[in-house]
């Protein structure tokens, strides 16, 4: 599972960064040979700004149960599941959760 910080800056190298202590990463637990840069195996990642994020895999899993059970006709329901399909990734899925 990830974490995501909100209001916290992208650090642009180590020696701004809030895990990183005198000597070593406080998140990899890797030594830091410099604090002038941000270290290759750095595990953070930006997040663009979004509007809410939702899990669009279970929308759409419920969206199909919905045209199963006839609560919405199948051409809504490809319009709607294409809308989806199509809208941007702001945080992609972890390994395991897709």
């Amino acid at each position: 599972m990830g974490v995501y910080l909100p209001n916290m800056e992208m650090p642009d190298k180590c020696g701004h960064c809030r895990f990183a202590t005198a000597f070593e990463c406080e998140v990899t637990k890797n030594f830091i040979t410099t604090f002038n840069v941000r270290q290759a195996d750095c595990p953070l990642v930006p997040v663009p700004p979004h509007g809410r994020c939702v899990d669009a895999d279970k929308l759409m899993q419920e969206m199909r149960l919905f045209v199963k059970e006839n609560m919405l006709s199948r051409d809504d329901a490809r319009e709607l599941l294409e809308t989806i399909e199509d809208a941007p990734t702001v945080i992609e899925a972890e390994e395991g959760e897709a």
